[in-house]
């Protein structure tokens, strides 16, 4: 899901294997080939003057409106055309099953029920599915998925989806968590790979008092692009709020909300990245582009609900008696491996083996004739948020918007 991109090669932190200007001058041809209608900067429509566009595919089955966020229009222009080509390559896989079979007749070395599933989900070990290979992060070796757990459509009510191995979404509810696309096949694994991460961190926060969580100064945060960010909420925000949702593998993930009382709503973003500076810039940008994304009122994901009349003399949000944090300090490890995205992939993948007790792997959705690469990435035993817990809590505690908790 991209948010944010800084991807000058040489500068800190841009992970990115080449500058936006570049890849799209290599995507731009293609837009007709994904039904990409038009890409619109729609920055002006609200005061903190980040740079954000979104991206038009009438036909998608997953999202028709894809936003994204960066430093320079042409990072968001980017972006946001992006997302949308990987949900195109999560709507039209090209993968066949490479067997249909219980998963107690094959060696998956992991439990299904481990996958993200549907509530109350009848899965069970004897549940005949169609099966698709992906690869081993860490040994190469091959792990069987469920096809219907890559292929998306979002167009169907729940349970009237007749794919090839229907019903998919009674078993497991469809995610484009762990999607990602890049420049390079170990750039979009390592972006998917740590949206996964960010989904699993969000899940406590999701159901945390606001006394129990982790404040973070977000001025003790030096890496440009999240001070760049800061800057421009703070020029039009009167509240900006940082959290620290790291979890126990210790992949920097942090959560943002920001609230003005032009808009008195609070809106929300979150980051995972292996530079903490970068996973608070990514937060911050995520929050100022959810509250822009309500304003335009196009993406098809915004909850009725967000509309409903506020209080035009609301108070800010509750702000709480707590010490605030720095930013967590470089990994050396990470810092070792420098933009080496092959070497982070595995680092990132034996992290979560450690923290899961399985390893992550990804399924290749590139077609070869557009040369695109596309990676989704599974990782059994990481939660991905429930949004029935974020529905559940007051509007003070919980940001608001596309971007607050959508997989």
């Amino acid at each position: 899901m991209p948010t944010i991109v800084n991807d000058h090669p040489t500068r800190s932190g841009s992970y990115r294997a080449a500058p936006a200007e570049q890849t799209w001058e290599r995507i731009r041809p293609l837009l007709s080939h994904f039904g990409i209608t038009r890409v619109a900067d729609i920055t002006g429509l609200d005061e903190v003057g980040l740079p954000v566009h979104v991206a038009y595919r009438p036909t998608g089955r997953c999202l028709a409106v894809t936003v994204g966020t960066g430093l320079t229009p042409v990072q968001s222009r980017v972006a946001a055309t992006m997302e949308s080509i990987e949900g195109w390559h999560s709507e039209n896989p090209r993968i066949a099953p490479a067997v249909r079979a219980p998963a107690d007749d094959l060696d998956l070395g992991y439990d299904p029920r481990r996958l993200h599933l549907a509530p109350r989900s009848p899965l069970t070990g004897r549940t005949v599915l169609d099966w698709i290979p992906g690869r081993g992060l860490l040994t190469g070796r091959t792990h069987l998925v469920p096809y219907d757990l890559v292929y998306l459509d979002f167009t169907v009510a729940p349970g009237g989806n007749l794919g090839p191995s229907a019903p998919n979404d009674v078993l497991f509810t469809p995610t484009s968590s762990g999607l990602a696309t890049g420049n390079t096949a170990a750039e979009a694994t390592l972006h998917a790979l740590l949206e996964l991460v960010e989904r699993e961190c969000m899940t406590p926060y999701a159901v945390s008092a606001l006394a129990d969580r982790r404040y973070v100064d977000p001025d003790t945060c030096a890496d440009p692009s999240a001070v760049q960010v800061l800057a421009a909420i703070r020029g039009s925000s009167s509240w900006v709020e940082v959290v620290d949702l790291t979890g126990p593998a210790g992949l920097p993930c942090y959560g943002a909300s920001i609230w003005d009382n032009s808009i008195p709503m609070t809106f929300g973003g979150f980051g995972c990245h292996v530079d903490p500076g970068r996973a608070v810039g990514r937060a911050l940008a995520e929050a100022a582009q959810s509250r822009l994304v309500t304003v335009g009122g196009a993406r098809d994901d915004i909850a009725g609900e967000v509309y409903a009349p506020a209080d035009p003399y609301a108070d800010p949000p509750p702000v709480v008696d707590a010490p605030r944090e720095p930013v967590r300090p470089p990994d050396p490890a990470v810092t070792a491996l420098g933009q080496d995205l092959e070497a982070l992939v595995r680092l990132v993948a034996g992290r979560v083996r450690d923290w899961t007790g399985h390893e992550p792997f990804v399924v290749d959705l590139t077609h070869d004739d557009i040369g695109i690469p596309v990676s989704r990435v599974i990782a059994p035993g990481l939660r991905l948020v429930d949004d029935a817990a974020l529905s559940q809590r007051p509007a003070a505690d919980l940001p608001q918007g596309p971007g607050a908790g959508r997989g």
